[in-house]
């Protein structure tokens, strides 16, 4: 006989397994969902708008997120050293529009951040997000380049795909 231990051992492997192999997000090659959002400052940004300056580089993150807030420096240092990339941050945490303004001011950060609380969740399903930080390279005609959890390799990704 199984105990509930077990069962629910047995629940979470079974879950695990599943999603494991479920499909997350617009694979590469695919078009990336587009997107209505704000800034910080209230401006309304599209997908569609940022990409037609060139390549652009979503990252999906949160204030509570210790990886993303490791990253800081990297981000930073991307978005300087990049600047035929767009840099897109979208917060997708619980945070509210204040906490994120404050957290952005705290720690500098220079780049492009997109927080619509009514929209969030939206965001986070149609790119099938689990977990931050997640990343996705998106070139200038919408197709995914990369997505994954660390900084891709810019250089080789858009030098083969011009």
């Amino acid at each position: 006989m199984i105990k509930p231990l077990q069962h629910l051992l047995i629940f979470m492997l079974l879950g695990f397994s599943a999603s494991a192999f479920s499909a997350t997000g617009p694979r590469i090659g695919e078009y990336a969902p587009e997107f209505n959002l704000t800034d910080l400052s209230g401006k309304s940004h599209t997908l569609a708008e940022l990409r037609a300056k060139g390549p652009v580089l979503l990252v999906f993150w949160s204030t509570k997120c210790h990886v993303c807030h490791a990253m800081i420096p990297q981000f930073k240092k991307v978005h300087e050293n990049n600047k035929n990339l767009t840099f897109v941050a979208i917060n997708v945490g619980f945070e509210d529009k204040e906490e994120v303004d404050d957290y952005a001011f705290e720690f500098k950060l220079p780049y492009l951040i997109l927080n619509e609380d009514d929209k969030k969740a939206d965001v986070a399903q149609a790119y099938r997000l689990q977990g931050t930080p997640t990343m996705e390279l998106i070139d200038a005609d919408g197709k995914v380049l990369y997505r994954g959890h660390r900084i891709p390799d810019l250089d080789s990704l858009l030098a083969n795909n011009n």
